[in-house]
């Protein structure tokens, strides 16, 4: 996943009477880098104090959304996103991140249709490009998709996570030497990636490396034990 992370600190005092902490640790489990649950707590104290602007309020309903989304609640994560393109329907992060959490969901076309949106409002998006890259891959659209991907390799060269959507999308199409070639450079960058390690695995098998793809995948499946099942959702295995 890739995914628009806001941080900052509230533009005004509120009150807290929910949380007994002072301001500034409020404003941090809210803003700063707070696990979920405590991100959740936080921001929805400062949504429900009704002591903010509009601009303070998005950026709360964006982070609860994104707490939301981390804990897998695509749902309520949705529907937070719902309430920042509301507020500011200028919002392209809003709609990079509803997109992410609708194509968690299986909503491909949902996913699209919000990243179309996010690049009219920020053509030079990298992260939404690669996003919208492997939605489509996911949908089967793959020229499309490598279009995509290609484009947000040009913006932002050697971004890891792209490289993985473009390996996967060179699976997808049989180009297994390319497909390992991505993998090979995204597994520099994140040497510990379950996806791309099986992925490569999975690749270096279709290539006759029997032994190589076998090694990959017993050491994605020691990172991740569901990682077989997973990736046989996306065709891969």
């Amino acid at each position: 996943m890739t995914r628009s992370i806001l941080a900052g600190v509230l533009s005004a005092a509120i009150g807290m009477p929910a949380l007994a902490q002072g301001y500034e640790e409020f404003s941090k489990k809210c803003f700063g880098n707070s696990n979920p649950d405590q991100t959740i707590e936080a921001c929805s104290a400062v949504i429900a104090g009704g002591h903010v602007g509009k601009k303070d309020l998005a950026a709360a309903f964006k982070n609860r959304g994104n707490a939301f989304d981390d804990k897998g609640q695509y749902d309520r994560a949705i529907e937070d996103y719902d309430h920042v393109i509301a507020i500011n329907p200028k919002d392209a992060d809003a709609f990079n991140n509803r997109g992410t959490s609708y194509r968690a969901m299986g909503q491909y076309e949902r996913a699209i249709q919000d990243y179309d949106q996010a690049l009219r409002l920020t053509p030079s998006s990298a992260m939404a490009l690669n996003n919208r890259c492997f939605a489509k891959a996911l949908m089967g659209q793959l020229e499309q998709g490598l279009a995509d991907c290609n484009e947000s390799l040009r913006l932002r060269p050697g971004d890891a996570n792209t490289l993985a959507s473009r390996g996967f999308i060179f699976f997808k199409m049989k180009r297994y030497e390319a497909a390992i070639a991505d993998y090979d450079a995204e597994l520099r960058a994140n040497p510990s990636n379950p996806y791309s390690l099986f992925g490569r695995g999975v690749a270096k098998r279709m290539k006759g490396d029997s032994s190589g793809g076998d090694a990959d995948i017993a050491a994605a499946r020691m990172i991740r034990a569901n990682i077989a099942d997973e990736m046989a959702k996306l065709g891969m295995q």
